[in-house]
């Protein structure tokens, strides 16, 4: 049997990454939202390191 991936829209990833930063426990966050613990880890440190490379673009 194929596995469905689900696709989230852009401004439910930025919301997810906004309250990651007022929680200290981001896997329980995730099972809250309905996503992998594992992949929201992943998006939310990518997220991060995005964020931090466009200051430090703006900085120079």
């Amino acid at each position: 049997m194929k596995q469905v991936r689900k696709i989230y829209d852009k401004a439910f990833k930025e919301k997810a990454v906004e309250l990651s930063y007022d929680r200290t426990n981001v896997s329980e966050l995730a099972r809250e939202l309905g996503i992998t613990a594992p992949s929201f880890i992943n998006g939310v440190k990518n997220s991060r390191n995005l964020e931090k490379e466009v200051f430090l673009e703006k900085e120079i």
